[in-house]
């Protein structure tokens, strides 16, 4: 395809507004099309790319943490909680890899999860979203008992990291052999905001309220603690004085699903809660106006103030890039159209990241080119931005948006392919799959090892073995393969009406309850099956079918 015919595809402006469920309300034609046989060989190559990968972690890994996907090893760095079995549970349950998903599950039957190898400190947030969340989103797809009496094991494993804890904030880290938390000051506010889609669905589904009220004590905190603006949370907090560190604001790594738990968390609770829709739009509002910044080829970035606020870097985190369909999907669910608008050219720019690549992969941060007269800042910005170092320019090889990586690897993440998920979900607009399929054609030609897939060195160079790294983290199962798989299955495949997906692209289920129906069925103290020293369900009702 010619560049002049790349970008009218890149520019072209969504319009297309379909239903998120049930799919047959756009017709048969739509399902016979060309279209759909098109998705279905694309969903299928992606099915074969969670089979590769799933089989050389069976061959060579099976029930260990990580594959190591280059000298066909492993490793146990998240606590020998063989992370990406479980991580990957309901990826397997969804592509319909039954005897994989049968062996797996069986494995976690075996797996003690309070227990890690002696000296090992546990990572609370990477196991809320991993570990917890990986086995409630295959309850929620399989509905066996086990599954749900694991993740409560898990989760009162976790919770550990609130004791001794002043204002409600959990510890980054917990010493599970010892039940204590790892002592720290210091909590970025992914870490105190990222448990709260996880415990609150537990909470439901066991009906002991504990959970929940570990979750709502951070959420609690971080919202007393001061901050210089409204909606904008400084990217680190003082567990023991609730004041933030105003360094740091962005909404990439360490801040990230912070901002995403607080819509999604009205969505969890069927719009009962207006807190949480309160919180979003004020944090969606400041993050246009301090965040999104401009390139001189007109592109939209989310950047990140450092330096108490003297420095805009004017460069965009790959973590970032599950922004836009943040807004996308606040936009629907709050009916903020003008956040589509922004949403889908944030996404562009993610992914022209990796179209203007050598190898087609995004990098993991990446700016651009200008020279400070040529540089457009946010409202309010300082005088003072970064500017690139020219030598860029012979490193990397030029292109007409002067993109050009600061951080080159690409770490087979999901953000990017997340984002279209989204964005083709809410408008309809087949291009948002073409340009997912592109990234997916790019990571087979690129990464794909003997046994697997591996994290890569420099996206602009294109001599694959050279750059492969030994590292294939089970985010690659559990959320890369899975929105690629979404993406080009029909919409009523896990509709975004009926599910609310956890940050490592969990499925959980959305209770259709209003908030007086709750409080009448937990006043009954209706059985769930479920052993636990709760006040009785906070839902008993089922979710939509």
């Amino acid at each position: 395809m010619k560049q002049d015919q790349v970008d009218k595809i890149v520019d072209k402006v969504s319009k297309v507004k379909i239903p998120w469920s049930n799919g047959t309300t756009i017709g048969d034609g739509f399902r016979n099309s060309e279209l759909t046989m098109t998705n279905h060989k694309r969903q299928q190559a992606v099915r074969d790319a969670m089979d590769h990968a799933w089989k050389g972690y069976t061959d060579y890994a099976f029930g260990k943490d990580e594959l190591q996907p280059v000298s066909k090893s492993f490793n146990n760095r998240w606590g020998d909680w063989a992370i990406t079995l479980v991580d990957s549970l309901d990826t397997l349950k969804l592509m319909e890899m039954d005897e994989e998903y049968a062996v797996a599950k069986e494995h976690v039957r075996t797996v003690d999860f309070t227990k890690v190898p002696e000296g090992h400190s546990t990572q609370v947030f990477e196991m809320v979203i991993r570990a917890l969340g990986g086995l409630l989103g295959a309850y929620e797809l399989d509905e066996d008992p086990m599954l749900l009496a694991k993740a409560k094991e898990v989760a009162d494993v976790l919770a550990i990291s609130y004791d001794n804890s002043v204002h409600g904030f959990p510890s980054s880290l917990i010493d599970v052999n010892n039940k204590k938390p790892v002592d720290s000051t210091t909590l970025c506010i992914a870490e105190a905001g990222t448990v709260q889609l996880e415990f609150k669905r537990l909470s439901q589904l066991t009906g002991d309220s504990k959970y929940q009220k570990l979750a709502e004590g951070a959420t609690n905190a971080l919202e007393t603690g001061y901050r210089k603006y409204q909606g904008l949370y400084p990217a680190f907090v003082n567990t023991g004085t609730k004041e933030y560190d105003n360094s740091t604001y962005s909404v990439g790594a360490m801040s990230d699903s912070f901002y995403e738990y607080q819509l999604k968390q009205y969505i969890l609770h069927n719009k009962q809660e207006q807190m949480f829709k309160d919180q979003y739009v004020a944090s969606t509002e400041a993050v246009k106006s301090k965040l999104i910044g401009k390139s001189k080829s007109g592109l939209q970035f989310l950047g990140r103030w450092s330096n108490d606020e003297t420095v805009f870097y004017r460069e965009m985190e790959h973590l970032a890039c599950f922004y836009p369909g943040l807004l996308a999907l606040g936009a629907q669910v709050l009916d903020r159209p003008q956040d589509l608008v922004v949403a889908e050219q944030l996404a562009r720019t993610c992914y022209l990241s990796y179209k203007t690549s050598p190898t087609g992969l995004g990098a993991e941060i990446f700016g651009f080119l200008e020279s400070p007269s040529e540089q457009e800042l946010p409202e309010e910005a300082a005088e003072h931005a970064n500017v690139f170092d020219d030598r860029l320019e012979q490193i990397f090889m030029p292109n007409k948006y002067s993109i050009v990586p600061t951080d080159p690897r690409f770490l087979l993440r999901p953000e990017t392919l997340e984002s279209l998920f989204v964005l083709y979900r809410v408008t309809g607009d087949p291009k948002y799959q073409e340009w997912g399929w592109e990234i997916f054609t790019a990571i087979e030609k690129y990464t794909k090892t003997d046994v697997a897939y591996a994290a890569y060195v420099n996206v602009h160079d294109t001599r694959a073995k050279a750059n492969w790294v030994d590292s294939m983290e089970s985010f690659f199962l559990a959320e890369t393969l899975k929105y690629l798989y979404l993406l080009f299955s029909p919409i009523d495949v896990l509709p975004l009406d009926e599910y609310v997906f956890n940050t490592e692209a969990h499925p959980f289920k959305i209770v259709k309850t209003s908030s007086v129906e709750q409080k009448e069925e937990q006043e009954k103290g209706v059985d769930n099956g479920v052993d636990g020293e709760g006040d009785g369900p906070l839902n008993v009702k089922d979710p939509v079918d």
